[in-house]
């Protein structure tokens, strides 16, 4: 496998197998790979970036939108935090504001709704809304 010390793509990148970055990663137009991809450390897309197989993120996602065609989970087991329960109803909120930030979902009606937190009681509660 060829070795580089520095590799600059000016239009667009287009990998048919997996990607693995040992470093950093910058992307300033369109990232296309076919397999899988990892990052090790940082990973930028100024432009935008498809995988047609695994994103391994080990730290943080963030941006515009992140989306995925089956999934997005989170791989670490979440904890209870200390302190006493407040049963909360889930909000349903139809129509709702339009482009609601949020987890947009798919609902087994096909209908797609964005689940956020609404605090505007004072104490947060789950909320729906059709996207």
């Amino acid at each position: 496998m060829p070795t580089f010390d520095s590799i600059q793509v000016t239009g667009n990148a287009t990998v048919n197998q997996a990607l693995n970055v040992l470093g950093n990663e910058t992307i300033s137009q369109n990232l296309n790979v076919m397999g899988s991809e990892t990052v090790a450390q940082n990973l930028q897309v100024n432009g935008s970036e498809s995988v047609a197989g695994t994103l391994n993120v080990t730290g943080m996602a963030t941006g515009g939108s992140v989306s995925a065609t089956y999934q997005l989970s989170a791989a670490s087991q979440p904890t209870l935090p200390s302190g006493t329960l407040t049963l909360q109803q889930v909000r349903y909120y139809n129509p709702g504001a339009v482009n609601q930030p949020g987890l947009v979902l798919t609902g087994t009606d096909g209908v797609r709704y964005v689940i956020f937190v609404d605090v505007s009681s004072g104490t947060p509660s789950l909320a729906i809304q059709r996207a």
